[in-house]
């Protein structure tokens, strides 16, 4: 009250400073859908940069090829030998990565075999190596398995105190591609005409494999020294002039699920595929995400949807859908198969009827 005894003027109705808790839970939920429309543009924005950087991943090894091609004129095989030195291992010279490659001590044991060798060969990562899709707890894992090379070695890591059985290495999200999945005829060494069933490769025949990395072979491919098992050089399958299908038609190198990133390392000959295949009896994996125990399947593949990255004999890159027919994956595979991408035959019918 004023001195005068005069009450001042009211207002009718007061300012307001804040919003009701309508107002609020209209605009959280306004700002909860823009999130919602957004999350998807986002996560698949990420996905479009994993997916690039795994292509550029598979440049570097198509280039790598290439000039591996260029110092031996020939390409690099899908291992030397079980135990060995392996397609991955052979141009790392070419991937830069020189000082890696460095760490193998061919005057160790059988020539580089990867059971002579140091923890710290064994386990260098190389991370072009690494398709970032694809999720592993370790770069760096146990293979619990016993050596299989054919020498005498520990049954465990002599480098890892307490191991049971197995040695460590690093893994690889990448294999080359060795054959199609059609049955090959072909003329054994003492001149008998067999068929060569897909899933009958093993360490003494791989080397008939169809595709453009195809194990050395052994008895022709191999020098020792003496009358010992240590080897001492190797002469390589396959060149670029025997890819008559076609560099640009013809697989080299792709992605793999888990399972098959987690079942051996990127270094170790015994731990590759024989003939890592793809087509009708080897489909692409369809739990790729997924590691062996935990129902993983093998096979290419990988976690980009709807397609998997391949690099080509040309040293192209390309994704390839899922959807594409098993058997064009065949001919895909093949170098000298001698069929039009996309056309018939998908296997000659002497191979598979």
């Amino acid at each position: 009250m004023e001195s005068n005894g005069i009450m001042p003027p009211q207002t009718k109705h007061a300012r307001r400073t804040g919003f009701t808790l309508v107002e609020l839970l209209v605009v959280i939920a306004i700002i909860g859908v823009l999130v919602a429309l957004l999350l998807p543009a986002i996560q698949a924005a990420r996905e479009a940069a994993r997916r690039m950087q795994c292509i550029n991943n598979l440049k570097q090894v198509g280039l790598a090829v290439q000039n591996y091609h260029s110092s031996r004129n020939k390409l690099p095989p899908s291992r030397i030998a079980d135990g060995h030195l392996t397609f991955l291992a052979l141009i790392l010279d070419y991937m830069e990565q020189t000082q890696v490659r460095g760490l193998w001590d061919l005057t160790r044991g059988n020539h580089g075999c990867f059971y002579d060798q140091t923890l710290q060969a064994r386990e260098a990562i190389i991370d072009a190596y690494f398709c970032p899709s694809q999720a592993h707890e370790n770069r760096v894992m146990l293979v619990a398995a016993v050596p299989g090379d054919g020498a005498t070695h520990a049954r465990s890591d002599p480098e890892v105190p307490g191991t049971k059985v197995g040695y460590y290495g690093s893994l690889a999200d990448y294999r080359p591609v060795g054959s199609s999945t059609c049955n090959l005829e072909y003329t054994s060494a003492s001149g008998t005409v067999s068929i060569l069933k897909y899933n009958s490769f093993d360490w003494s025949n791989a080397n008939f494999a169809d595709g453009a990395a195809v194990q050395i072979n052994r008895d022709s491919g191999l020098r020792y020294e003496g009358n010992t098992k240590r080897i001492v050089g190797w002469r390589e399958e396959i060149s670029l002039k025997n890819i008559t299908d076609g560099t640009s038609s013809t697989l080299l190198a792709g992605e793999v699920g888990l399972a098959w990133a987690e079942n051996g390392h990127a270094f170790n000959g015994d731990h590759f595929p024989y003939a890592g295949g793809i087509g009708r009896e080897q489909p692409f994996c369809q739990r790729c995400d997924l590691p062996g125990g935990d129902g993983g399947d093998s096979g290419f593949g990988g976690n980009h949807p709807g397609v998997v990255n391949f690099a080509f004999c040309d040293g192209s890159v390309r994704p390839i859908s899922r959807d594409t027919e098993l058997g064009v994956l065949d001919q895909m595979a093949t170098r000298a198969g001698g069929e039009i991408e996309g056309a018939g035959p998908f296997c000659s019918t002497t191979n598979n009827p």
